[in-house]
């Protein structure tokens, strides 16, 4: 699910070695060297924002906190960071990253091909995700002149989507962060807070567990869609909906929730949605069965737009690109996503449940859910 991405991020972006250690990121650089073998490009441009950074978290742990950064690999495995910022800002920056060379980025096309003349001559491969701007890749083309730049999203892509130990490990320490934030948010609309002072304690909770980012969405009305809080105050709304995304160490968890104070029979049929829709989660389950799973339930009842994407991979970034245009098709083992339910009605009987799940052979392993 797609949420509102604050203008400033706050939160604790440092390397630790201990959390994820340079050896896991010597493993990943290892992995893409070996994904490029023969392809004949002379060096990897590695481009990520504050808004969406999955290439560049993956290979640096480096999380641009103002505007945007880029790795440079080298064919021998070197690697050099450019950030936004002062020089002066690049001693904090250099705490985002176990990379030792780290500069202020200037021009984008002009830091490049610097890089690219110590590089052997050819082509150069770009590791971007969906959030680059459009222009940037022909910005730099016209910066590079006869240096030719390659797309290497699919290439490079399903290395986001598999998960080692040390990433399922941050994930799982994710999913703690969102139970916190989602049980103070329970304890809040049980308490007769507002919408607004539920959705703080939500936030305050995963905070205070050591989350980097915590984004809650609540209804604005009776049932509406969660939506980001952009008023000072509102009165309590029941039935509530709630969405809640936690990252952690570079790593996201997610979780919509509907709370009322008397569930109604919409809320029962979503939570039986949800319910089947578990019953058929395993690695080598397509999303069709448990689509189909969820529907058996909710013949008759509209979908809810949040729900309209029922399985989605989550991890450096809250919805993974897919090798299908389409999204998910079938779940892989040790891969981790989300399961939507939801329904919408016109008087506002709205329900959204979801859960996050690690594929296993025989069984998913429920990470998280709102069913708990």
């Amino acid at each position: 699910m797609r949420v509102t991405q604050p203008a400033v991020l706050v939160g604790n972006y440092d390397w630790s070695e201990a959390q994820l250690p340079k050896a896991e990121y010597e493993a990943r650089i290892k992995s893409v060297l070996e994904k490029l073998a023969g392809s004949g490009v002379a060096g990897l441009v590695v481009y990520g924002n504050k808004v969406d950074n999955a290439a560049l978290a993956y290979l640096t742990n480096f999380t641009p906190k103002i505007e945007s950064g880029i790795a440079l690999v080298a064919k021998d495995g070197k690697v050099r960071i450019h950030g936004a910022g002062s020089p002066q800002m690049m001693v904090n920056a250099k705490r985002l990253t176990w990379v030792e060379d780290v500069r202020p980025l200037r021009d984008l096309a002009k830091n490049i091909g610097e890089w690219a003349e110590e590089a052997a001559p050819g082509p150069l491969g770009v590791w971007a995700t969906e959030a680059m701007p459009t222009d940037l890749m022909p910005r730099l083309q016209a910066g590079l002149g006869e240096r030719k730049l390659v797309d290497l999203n699919a290439t490079l892509d399903p290395l986001l989507r598999e998960k080692s130990p040390s990433a399922q490990r941050l994930v799982r320490g994710a999913c703690v962060m969102l139970g916190a934030a989602s049980t103070s948010l329970r304890a809040a609309f049980r308490a007769g807070a507002t919408a607004r002072e539920a959705a703080v304690a939500a936030e305050k909770s995963a905070s205070e567990k050591g989350a980097q980012d915590v984004r809650a969405l609540v209804s604005l009305s009776k049932g509406g869609t969660p939506t980001a809080i952009d008023y000072p105050q509102s009165g309590k709304l029941d039935p509530l909906l709630a969405y809640i995304a936690v990252r952690h160490a570079g790593y996201w968890a997610e979780g919509s929730l509907t709370l009322a104070s008397a569930p109604g029979a919409t809320l029962a049929r979503t939570e039986e949605a949800l319910k089947a829709m578990l019953t058929k989660v395993k690695a080598g389950a397509t999303t069709a069965e448990i689509k189909q799973a969820a529907q058996e339930k909710l013949q008759g009842l509209e979908i809810h737009p949040a729900a309209a994407m029922p399985v989605n991979g989550i991890g450096l970034s809250l919805v993974e690109r897919e090798a299908d245009p389409q999204g998910v098709t079938r779940l892989e083992e040790g891969r981790i996503y989300t399961l939507r339910a939801g329904v919408r009605k016109p008087e506002s009987d709205n329900a959204l449940l979801s859960a996050m799940i690690e594929a296993k052979a025989g069984q998913a392993e429920i990470l998280w859910s709102s069913l708990a």
